[in-house]
């Protein structure tokens, strides 16, 4: 992915031909989640997107499929979302990109900060490419998504057994 600065001070990011203007995003953060866990094992874990469903609340996410570095599934209120890894660096931040409701282009960020033996802090964030009325519909059900998530990973006891 190539970053650029626009002469109007607009950063965008370019994948492929397409190009995107981020200050166009909508940006939807979660709390920042406490897991007992290093941030070494939080990292192999969160780079295998098989492991991901591990903590998925069932009730919000339907037919689940993934590889290694690329995921798909629905969302309830959402659609389905594709997601797939872009950048890692190693035990601080994960990013995915993808797109979710009606084809729109989002960014994902996983964030870790180890602050003691078993004892992680992680804070997720989305970016995504919302027109108004989207906007309005989605934020809720973003909101409650990344909270849900975050939920499940202080919840979630497993993280040395990832995926093989």
């Amino acid at each position: 992915m190539i970053s650029t600065h626009l002469k109007n001070g607009d950063r965008t990011h370019q994948t492929g031909v397409n190009r995107v203007t981020m200050d166009n995003f909508s940006l939807y953060e979660s709390r920042v989640g406490k897991i007992r866990s290093g941030a070494k094992e939080i990292f192999s874990f969160v780079t295998d997107m098989r492991n991901f469903s591990r903590f998925l609340p069932g009730h919000t996410i339907e037919n689940w499929k993934a590889s290694v570095d690329e995921c798909s599934f629905e969302v309830s209120m959402v659609g389905e979302a594709r997601i797939r890894i872009v950048q890692k660096d190693p035990c601080n931040t994960v990013k995915y990109t993808g797109y979710g409701l009606n084809n729109t282009q989002f960014y994902l960020w996983i964030q870790t900060k180890e602050v003691g033996d078993k004892d992680t802090r992680i804070k997720l964030t989305i970016k995504a490419d919302l027109n108004p009325g989207l906007k309005m519909i989605a934020s809720k059900p973003i909101n409650d998504f990344l909270n849900k998530l975050v939920g499940g990973m202080e919840e979630f006891n497993d993280w040395e057994n990832t995926k093989e």
